[in-house]
């Protein structure tokens, strides 16, 4: 989860899911034993949806065009056995799986689709949570994967990476890589460039940042700036470019409860970004203001245990949708914009890795979740008219 490529920003893990073992777990939080579904194809669900087998213990979800067919594809983040699952887009929504699981690296915690080398084909980048590293996986154009010379590559990430955001912040035409580095109170960026990934950048934002980032223009500057959820101090922040590489931190909300991920979205269709913050008990919506944001009416959205948010257009109305998903229950819960009306949508146990992406090509977004305690991907289709 920075799509395009990533289609909806939004692959919150939080710190204990799938079997990690992170000094920073959600209170009360258990993760009961994977079970395996079985079988290779897609399998009915009640309520529209399509099931397709993936790794072990999936985490993250990115959706982008992989081999340049017009259709999307998806790839999925397997924390268990470090691998990510790539499935096709078979037309009518459908998707198919190619080959074997690709390796990922130790833990995939999050994963992005961007053109790295700009080959004109998506590639991978991939967070390897219990490491200070990120994958990179290179695209064939036939959405075949091999890492990329040096990878994977050192982040200088403390304790370790949980998640990362891709943007061009700098304006240069090359993907960039943010990730959070907790215990130095940074994040830090990788620069991307014809030579690959240089050293990282450490920005220092004086707070404990954790655990999602997100990418979305906060400032209104024509830049992408990486979105920070400053869990030490309750804070949103940004960090972006402003004259070449030149980086600055700011401040732009202050919240009541420590956020966990941050995503970017038009929520209200007037064309400026604003922010989802997903609480260990709810979702705020920060609209973008004349200066600085406001929240939302009903803002904040109780969700006890809220783990996970993303946001696209579910309905075609051409206003991101907000959807997001709690650590106990099978249901995601969607906050439609631009009223932010809510409802609920049935998933599976522990719907996480969320994802809004028009798979079928009607101008209306399928849901995609990954269930890690089933080794599944469930699609849901929107009906018409809702």
């Amino acid at each position: 989860m920075n799509r395009p490529a990533r289609l909806a920003l939004g692959t919150l893990v939080l710190a204990s899911l799938g079997g990690f073992s992170c000094e920073r777990a959600p209170r009360g939080s258990a993760e009961p034993a994977a079970r395996s579904l079985g079988g290779r194809g897609a399998a009915a669900d009640p309520g529209g949806a399509a099931s397709y087998p993936v790794g072990a213990q999936p985490r993250a979800v990115a959706v982008a065009d992989l081999d340049g067919d017009g259709e999307l594809d998806v790839a999925v983040a397997n924390s268990a056995d470090g691998t990510v699952t790539v499935l096709m887009g078979a037309g009518q929504g459908r998707l198919r799986p190619v080959g074997a699981p690709v390796p990922a690296g130790r833990e995939p915690s999050d994963v992005d689709a961007a053109d790295l080398d700009r080959d004109g084909d998506v590639d991978l980048v991939l967070a390897n949570h219990e490491t200070s590293r990120i994958t990179l996986l290179l695209n064939d154009g036939r959405a075949r994967f091999t890492p990329a010379a040096g990878s994977p590559v050192e982040t200088g990430a403390r304790p370790h990476v949980h998640g990362l955001a891709t943007a061009d912040l700098d304006g240069d035409g090359w993907t960039d890589v943010a990730v959070e580095s907790a215990d130095t109170r940074e994040v830090r960026i990788l620069w991307g460039g014809a030579g690959g990934f240089g050293p990282a950048v450490a920005v220092d934002v004086g707070t404990m940042p954790y655990f999602r980032l997100g990418a979305a223009d906060a400032t209104g500057d024509g830049r992408l700036d990486v979105l920070v959820p400053g869990h030490g101090d309750s804070t949103v922040l940004v960090v972006g470019a402003e004259q070449g590489r030149e980086l600055r931190s700011e401040r732009v909300i202050r919240l009541a409860d420590q956020p966990w991920m941050i995503v970017g979205a038009d929520v209200n269709g007037d064309r400026r970004a604003d922010l989802v913050v997903v609480h260990a008990g709810a979702v705020s919506v920060w609209m973008a203001a004349s200066r600085g944001f406001a929240a939302a009416p009903g803002s904040p959205f109780s969700l006890p245990g809220a783990t996970e948010a993303a946001a696209g257009d579910l309905d075609g109305d051409g206003v991101a949708d907000v959807v997001a998903g709690p650590w106990e229950g099978d249901e995601v819960t969607v906050l439609a914009g631009p009223r932010l009306e809510r409802r609920a949508v049935r998933a599976c146990p522990r719907p996480i890795g969320l994802a809004v992406a028009d798979l079928d090509g009607d101008g209306r977004g399928e849901l995609l979740a990954v269930c890690p305690t089933e080794n599944r991907l469930v699609v849901i289709t929107t009906p018409p008219g809702r």
